[in-house]
């Protein structure tokens, strides 16, 4: 009996010592992530509640920069032909570019973490925890009609022995009476990507999932690629 708790022990004592490594890396990436310049692919569809099929609706393609957490885009296409992005339908999701890592990881957020097991994600063994934060925690808003800064529980897949997040799930609920939806999900994978010479952890594909109050649902399958430098021009003019 005395060796098995001992057992026990050192398992949880493993546990607690990858998630605080992992806590440490990540919190220091996020105070760290680089500026940087992607391409985005995302395909959009739709359903409604009495139906289980997704009918796809469109493919946006736009060039996205990236400083920190923040994103802008530019050079909207639509199915292949350019649009402006204040065309109909043009909303797109405006988060998950590392801006989970600080609420997810650092103690002076009510985000509670605990472990889940492991599985495997595309073939890498994974540390799975389970995390849930209250309403107003640090997540940060989610707009529709207004913002509001919904519940989020989920979990995080965590590379053994690196700390990287392998996967990042999360879903939103508890949203006020009238909000645009009752239910935001997104699922955000990360990997190794060049920037020039250097390797960087970063986002390199997504699923969102909003359900509406009026009974429909959107999905939003995103690839990021092509991640590069700024590029920029200058012109001076001598007179």
């Amino acid at each position: 009996m005395v060796s098995r708790v001992i057992l026990i022990s050192a398992s949880l004592l493993g546990q607690d010592a990858g998630l605080e490594h992992a806590r440490q890396l990540n919190l220091e990436r996020a105070a760290n992530l680089p500026n940087y310049v992607a391409d985005e692919v995302a395909e959009r569809y739709t359903r409604r509640s009495e139906s289980s099929k997704w009918k796809y609706q469109d493919t946006i393609e736009t060039e996205i920069t990236v400083r920190g957490i923040q994103i802008s885009r530019q050079n909207w296409r639509r199915n292949g032909k350019p649009v402006s992005p204040g065309s109909d339908g043009m909303n797109m999701p405006t988060t998950g570019f590392g801006a989970a890592l600080k609420p997810l990881f650092d103690r002076g957020c009510p985000t509670t973490l605990g472990f889940a097991g492991r599985e495997e994600v595309r073939g890498q063994p994974a540390a799975v925890y389970r995390f849930r934060s209250p309403a107003n925690g640090c997540f940060g808003n989610l707009y529709g009609s207004r913002p509001y800064n919904a519940a989020r529980t989920g979990r995080v897949l965590i590379d053994d022995p690196t700390g990287e997040v392998l996967q990042f799930e999360e879903e939103a609920t508890g949203f006020p009476k009238g909000f645009v939806f009752v239910q935001r999900n997104q699922v955000m994978t990360w990997g190794s990507v060049k920037i020039g010479d250097a390797s960087h952890w970063l986002p390199v594909a997504a699923d969102f999932f909003w359900h509406f109050s009026n009974g429909e649902f959107y999905r939003t399958t995103v690839e990021y690629k092509n991640h590069r430098h700024f590029e920029a021009a200058t012109s001076i003019t001598f007179k």
